[in-house]
């Protein structure tokens, strides 16, 4: 069965207690989902019938460790891909006192067809933002988004390069000094 295995992280503009209630509410979970999809409650406590586009299956949560991690276990099917099995596990850190990291696992089988890992990730993304976009609806920040830096000039890029190379020339790192020859003794010489 072909495997593909995805790591991504995400920042959620809320605390760690607060991310660890949004994880486990189904409807801001479903207010994520595209166009299409949807997510119940199962037949028996911590599992749940997912329906996506390209798949049709069941989500089992497997273990809490409250409020930092979560795994859960997933089975179904899909026209292109055939029977699908994974397992995601979801981790949560404290960024500060209204801010928390949320890493995602996830490890996909699938009988047929996989998607390409850039495919996967970008799917993955998606699905990610619009967690984060559904999050922010329900429950606002007043703290301002952290502000990405443009991207360099490609001439202020060699620049910086060029420096870095020749000051790894002079602290060593770039050739490193000879490594010193130990003493030998007297009966040796």
């Amino acid at each position: 069965m072909p495997t593909l295995a995805l790591n991504d992280d995400l920042v959620l503009p809320v605390p760690q207690a607060l991310a660890w209630k949004t994880l486990h509410d189904l409807t801001l979970i479903a207010d994520s989902l595209p166009a299409g999809a949807s997510l119940r409650a199962g037949d028996v406590p911590g599992a749940f019938a997912l329906v996506l586009p390209g798949f049709e299956g069941r989500v089992l949560r497997l273990d809490l460790d409250a409020p930092s991690r979560m795994r859960l276990s997933f089975e179904g099917r899909g026209p292109r891909t055939g029977v699908v099995t994974g397992q995601a596990q979801l981790r949560l850190a404290l960024l500060g006192d209204d801010r928390a990291l949320l890493h995602v696992a996830l490890v996909i089988q699938a009988e047929g067809e996989t998607p390409s890992k850039v495919a996967g990730l970008q799917a993955r993304q998606a699905r990610l933002a619009a967690f984060a976009e559904a999050v922010g609806r329900r429950h606002p920040s007043d703290s301002p988004r952290p502000v990405i830096a443009p991207p360099k000039h490609w001439f202020q890029r060699l620049v910086d390069w060029y420096l870095g190379w020749f000051a790894s020339i002079f602290n060593g790192t770039l050739y490193p000094l000879p490594k010193p020859r130990g003493e030998k003794p007297p009966s040796e010489r």
